[in-house]
């Protein structure tokens, strides 16, 4: 049986979105390039930027209930060096105060990651196999846990939170606004470069909604720096959604077993 944990909690962590890898020690990140100097009166934070980002956040963590389906591109070295793009999908549900709902499929197992208000579940499909614990009883807690206790990310990981805002702007050192774009999402989007100690990209939001519909990010703690672009789509806030969509019932017939870190050794 402990095998089993092992070896699910490497398969969903590997295939439900993970930036695990890029997030290595400082010691492994590449030095960074010197900085040229800004004109004078330019401020390396515009606080129109974050003016922005404020109201986008706001407008999430204000939501109630919060669906959205997510394209993932993510970019790692592959062995002889040469980048390869994996793509995965995902359909978030949020109902606060206590539940979420995350189902992922795309280049790899699919997976679902459900938090009741209880207990956590983590399930692959394809081996019939169900990781549960027990849980903290917030949308906050439930996700630190989550990645805690077996190292799980999914996609819109850090919108879902109570406090965006501070998350996304933990050690900002840059943030401006580039322009704007009709090429995205079908809308007309503010397009924000951001950077900070561990990674550095752009968002793009909704001009008349204030809601995101692409990011793209490097992550600078690994020294092959991958990159991650993440696209939003069908945004549903403050929506009425289904109960058996937090319901566990689905998994009963699947075999029970234990969260475990992903690199812990197999016993």
């Amino acid at each position: 049986m402990q095998s089993l944990s092992k070896f699910i909690a490497a398969l969903i962590s590997c295939f439900v979105f993970s930036a695990a890898s890029a997030q290595t020690g400082s010691g492994n990140r590449p030095e960074a390039p010197k900085r040229p100097q800004l004109p004078k009166g330019m401020a390396a934070i515009e606080p129109s930027a974050l003016d922005l980002l404020k109201a986008m956040t706001d407008k999430l963590s204000l939501a109630k209930s919060m669906q959205f389906e997510a394209l993932v591109q993510s970019e790692f070295p592959s062995i002889d060096g040469l980048p390869v793009i994996y793509s995965t999908a995902a359909k978030v549900a949020l109902q606060r105060p206590n539940k979420f709902d995350v189902v992922v499929w795309g280049d790899g197992p699919s997976s679902e990651v459900l938090f009741n208000g209880k207990r956590l579940f983590a399930y692959s499909p394809e081996k019939n196999l169900v990781a549960v614990s027990d849980c903290p009883d917030t949308i906050d807690e439930a996700a630190k846990f989550a990645y805690d206790k077996a190292g799980l990310f999914f996609p819109g990981d850090d919108l879902i939170l109570s406090n965006p805002y501070a998350h996304l702007t933990q050690g900002l050192t840059d943030a401006f606004i580039v322009g704007k774009s009709k090429l995205v999402g079908g809308v007309e989007t503010n397009v924000i470069v951001m950077a900070g100690r561990q990674l550095q990209g752009q968002i793009w939001i909704g001009v008349k909604d204030n809601l995101p519909y692409m990011a793209s990010w490097i992550y600078l703690g690994d020294k092959s720096l991958p990159r991650t672009t993440l696209q939003y789509k069908n945004w549903k806030l403050n929506t009425s959604i289904p109960e058996a969509r937090f319901n566990a019932g689905r998994f009963s017939k699947a075999l029970t077993i234990e969260f475990a870190q992903p690199d812990a050794p197999l016993q």
